[in-house]
């Protein structure tokens, strides 16, 4: 099969992109974070599923003050439990099923300590406005930004009624805590599949934070990756990682391949000779990952039809025919490669685990799954589309025997 290596590299690069926000100002003592995301269902009661946003908050500060906008499109508030989580799980209810069958909005609704009247008490029918949740958002001064803050919207009092949440803004008022770089667990992701706070040998991984790198990003020149770069160094239990990337708030490393399933490592970020306090995360043998074309890990896969053609709705792959597509975190590989290392063409360094894959929810065989040539930390697998599989955009999983499956939500289109 003859690929578009450039194609592949591009979109690749582009999936491993991280959401920053804009608003955000280096020198500022004010915070604002937005979710820009598409609107978010808010189910049946019966179908007892809360609807969740998340906000990943890079920058560390001590909070002084917070206020919380929510855009939600439901009509009967009284029917909704809004709760607000920190970065630690500190929870402020904003409301709990308060209004009873009130006509009442909660379109562009500002929640702040400031505000004269609580949103309970009023109800009001009208969008925007400035209100006192049920809880005082002040529960959460003190703690530090960074990490990942929430959002949780329940459906708790009707049956028939359904809405959307479509907004969630964030303010923080605080100082900077420190220079020393400032991360944690549920801030490391995996660099295809954004799953976080576990981490596999030979897992490309973004990491986030504060103060981690040098204000002007840095990428690592071609080749294999360095274990030093810009000041930044990564260890784990006192490994140096491989780095592809640095930057204030994110980095990009390739793991140790000496790490071992089972147990937890620590891992440590230093800059500047500042070092963070160790972060411990558990090690799996693997934590599949599937690049997709899109910058969150969701959609359109990044494959490469038999042809060599990137797939696409307009270049869906014949059934029975051969796809290439690309991951990291499938673990160890035979022969052994050095963390960082550019992998040959030859000899093929394929995965010491068994891969298997499925489309439409049939068997996909798999004719290979290894390190891919040329693409540090990215493992290729060459699969074969099932006959059987429905035409259009179709589901795609991977699986690692033992171990867990790659990320939902990811298409393949097929003729």
């Amino acid at each position: 099969m003859k690929l578009n290596w450039t194609a592949v590299a591009s979109l690749i690069l582009l999936s491993a992109t991280l959401f920053m926000p804009a608003s955000a100002q280096a020198q500022s003592a004010t915070y604002t974070y937005s979710y820009n995301g598409g609107p978010l269902p808010i189910f049946r009661d019966s179908a007892n599923v809360i609807t969740v946003v998340n906000l990943t908050i890079p920058r560390a500060i001590q909070i002084t003050k917070v206020t919380a906008t929510v855009d939600i499109d439901y009509p009967r508030p009284g029917d909704l439990n809004v709760f607000m989580y920190s970065a630690i799980a500190t929870r402020a209810k904003l409301l709990e099923r308060n209004c009873g069958s009130q006509v009442a909005t909660l379109n562009s609704v500002t929640f702040d300590d400031a505000a004269p009247t609580r949103y309970s008490d009023v109800c009001p029918n009208t969008s925007g406005g400035s209100y006192r949740g049920n809880e005082p958002l002040s529960n959460f001064n003190g703690q530090v930004t960074a990490g990942i803050w929430s959002l949780a919207v329940e459906n708790n009092g009707s049956d028939s009624l359904i809405g959307y949440l479509r907004g969630f803004t964030v303010v923080f008022t605080g100082t900077p805590v420190t220079t020393k770089p400032i991360t944690g667990p549920n801030l490391v992701f995996n660099a295809a599949g954004f799953q976080s706070a576990v981490v596999a040998p030979g897992e490309m991984i973004n990491i986030q934070g504060y103060n981690l790198g040098p204000a002007t990003a840095v990428l690592a020149p071609a080749g294999n990756l360095p274990t030093s770069l810009s000041g930044v160094q990564v260890t784990f239990d006192g490994t140096p990682a491989a780095i592809s990337y640095v930057s204030q708030y994110v980095l990009t490393v390739q793991a140790p391949f000496g790490l071992q399933p089972g147990v937890r490592t620590a891992m440590v970020v230093t800059y500047q000779n500042t070092t963070s306090d160790p972060v411990n995360i558990d090690v799996f043998s693997a934590v599949p990952g599937v690049y997709t074309q899109s910058a969150n890990g969701k959609g359109l896969v990044t494959a490469v039809n038999q042809d060599g053609t990137i797939n696409s709705a307009t270049n869906p792959a014949p059934k029975d025919s051969y796809v290439t597509i690309y991951a990291v975190g499938l673990g160890t590989v035979n022969p052994g490669l050095a963390v960082g290392q550019v992998p040959p063409n030859s000899p093929l360094s394929t995965t010491t685990a068994s891969v298997s894959a499925a489309i439409d929810g049939y068997s996909a065989p798999v004719t290979f799954a290894g390190a891919a040539p040329g693409l540090v930390g990215v493992y290729q697998v060459n699969l074969r589309i099932p006959t059987n599989a429905g035409s259009g955009s179709r589901a795609l999983t991977l699986f690692i025997a033992g171990g867990a499956p790659s990320q939902d939500d990811v298409k393949i289109w097929v003729r």
